[in-house]
């Protein structure tokens, strides 16, 4: 299976807005979403949107924010959003791409972890996090919506 992991292009929002809609059942304004990527898409050294694409369709997508604490130097980290597969294309490996292409991306920037949150309840992606080497730490994610 030929998976290609590659930025998001303007002409791809769609396809993906629909696919993330779907996963996250959520409703964004598409409109809104088009006028961010113009915004920060050009700012790679501190936002990737990524696709995985399967024969040219869109099988699964992350954004990555790579960021400084000002007092761990210049060890920036990487954070991922929306880390997501198509249900149809799940367990082909098109996570597996994306996570390998996210940690080149981190590595090349210099990143000193990665880190992402997941929701409780999805424990088929928590074994697909550990056999990709990520662990749960002792810390505990906290997060307030505005």
């Amino acid at each position: 299976m030929n998976i290609k992991v590659e930025d998001l292009k303007y002409e791809d929002i769609e396809e993906c807005y629909k696919m993330n809609m779907e996963i996250f059942k959520e409703n964004r304004d598409i409109e809104e979403i088009k006028e961010l990527y113009k915004k920060y898409s050009n700012s790679k050294e501190m936002y990737r949107f990524l696709v995985a694409k399967l024969d040219g369709k869109i099988v699964g997508y992350t954004s990555c924010i790579i960021a400084f604490n000002l007092f761990d130097a210049n060890h920036p980290f990487m954070t991922l959003w929306y880390v997501c597969t198509h249900p149809d294309y799940r367990r082909m490996g098109v996570a597996t791409k994306l996570f390998q292409t996210i940690e080149t991306i981190a590595k090349e920037n210099n990143c000193e972890l990665i880190y992402f949150t997941s929701g409780i309840n999805r424990k088929g992606a928590h074994a697909f996090y550990e056999k990709m080497g990520y662990s749960q730490n002792e810390n505990k994610a906290f997060i307030k919506y505005l």
